[in-house]
């Protein structure tokens, strides 16, 4: 496990007894909005559980925007980072710069890792002058929205800090390609600057992980016969959610047993229910909450469905990766960027435009058709960009 100390020396090889030379511990501060529950924090922890063990000599702090603690805290702690939280709120604007900037200074840090998308803007702007070796933003996103309720500010303040990324930033680095895009619009892409790193999937866990359909449906208090159909995210208005209802409608009034499962939150959570009880769909509803036995949920249900909007692009979609390693089939809309499909058997992409008639028929053939089993989808993914190997390897090569 690491601390703060300026070195790390390497075990000497027994039969080579001369010395050998201590190696500089490389100091990375990555900024997030807090170690909770967030899709982007989640999947740094994954990465740092791996990180912590093959690269000791990287040191990780975890600078939080938020004042608040987050689950994973303790866990990133235990596993060697430091974790900091601001003492200012993001609105304080004066007082919560000055007081990343002296965290900054404080830490000696050699690389500033950014995950706030085109709000990484503020970061670098705290960090002009200090001596990182390398400053990077991450784009987890393709929205490029800004935390205010006020469109005019956002409308004012997009340009001028999305032209701080590129001309501030060292590196750029999107989880897509539609994410870098997203930032780069037209200018040309320098293959040195400028990459792509997907996140990396916790394909173990999804290996270790039985299927325990029967188990899964009592728990949820659900007929053994019914099939599940599995929406996981958060439920927000762009997530469409509620589509996933009118989809079971149309299969109720067909004639199949089959039940919705949500595990997010979000503010659509109420409506689903009501929408639910108003369709007399209540008992074949089940709106979980947030849970992070993501891969239990895949490996016992029937398919997954992803309605997002198509007006905005999805960053990548993880969960569609996670599904596809599980063996689940998906039914997706446009708004998934293509590179997300590794096994393209059991995914199938429909516009929204298509209606909730043709995305139940899509989601039965898709539950009834034949698709690869469960343990080739997995080894293709882990054979892909996606593996915890590759996606660790490609991160930590940023700081290289």
């Amino acid at each position: 496990m690491l601390t703060s100390s300026s070195e790390f020396r390497v075990p000497h090889d027994e039969a080579a007894p001369e010395l050998v030379a201590p190696r500089k511990i490389i100091r990375v501060l990555h900024i997030v909005e807090n170690l909770d529950y967030q899709a982007v924090e989640n999947w740094l922890l994954r990465v740092f559980r791996v990180a912590s063990r093959d690269y000791p000599e990287y040191h990780w702090t975890f600078f939080c925007v938020l004042g608040k603690r987050g689950r994973l805290d303790e866990e990133a702690r235990r596993l060697g980072a430091e974790v900091i939280h601001s003492r200012y709120e993001l609105g304080d604007k004066r007082r919560f710069l000055l007081g990343l900037r002296e965290v900054m200074k404080q830490g000696r840090y050699d690389v500033l890792h950014c995950h706030h998308d085109i709000m990484s803007a503020v970061y670098l702007a705290a960090a002009t002058g200090l001596p990182f070796r390398k400053r990077i933003v991450h784009l987890h996103n393709t929205s490029m929205d800004l935390p205010t309720p006020s469109q005019m500010k956002v409308d004012l303040a997009r340009e001028p800090m999305r032209q701080m990324c590129l001309r501030m930033a060292d590196q750029i680095v999107g989880i897509s390609r539609d994410a870098l895009e997203s930032l780069l619009g037209s200018r040309p892409r320098d293959p040195q600057r400028h990459q792509i790193v997907h996140y990396a999937v916790d394909t173990a866990r999804i290996a270790e992980t039985p299927a325990k359909p029967d188990e899964f449906r009592r728990a949820l208090g659900l007929d053994p016969t019914v099939r599940i159909i599995l929406f996981v995210g958060r439920l927000v208005e762009y997530k469409n959610p509620c589509f996933v209802l009118e989809i079971v409608e149309h299969l109720t009034n067909a004639g199949e047993r089959v039940a919705a499962v949500f595990a997010g939150t979000g503010d659509q959570a109420e409506k689903l229910r009501g929408m639910a009880r108003e369709k007399g769909l209540a008992d074949r509803v089940r709106v979980l909450g947030f849970r992070d036995d993501i891969p239990e949920l895949m490996r016992s249900s029937d398919i997954l469905v992803w309605p997002s909007r198509e007006e905005t692009k999805e960053g990548l979609g993880l969960g569609i990766v996670e599904a596809q390693a599980a063996g689940l089939p998906i039914v997706m809309s446009q708004s998934v960027p293509a590179e997300a499909i590794v096994v393209p058997e059991l995914v199938n992409v429909l516009p929204l435009s298509a209606g909730p008639e043709a995305w139940a028929k899509a989601m039965l053939a898709l539950m009834k058709g034949a698709r690869p089993g469960s343990a080739d989808s997995l080894a293709r993914v882990e054979s892909s960009s996606f593996s915890m190997t590759q996606g660790v390897s490609n991160l930590m090569a940023l700081y290289g």
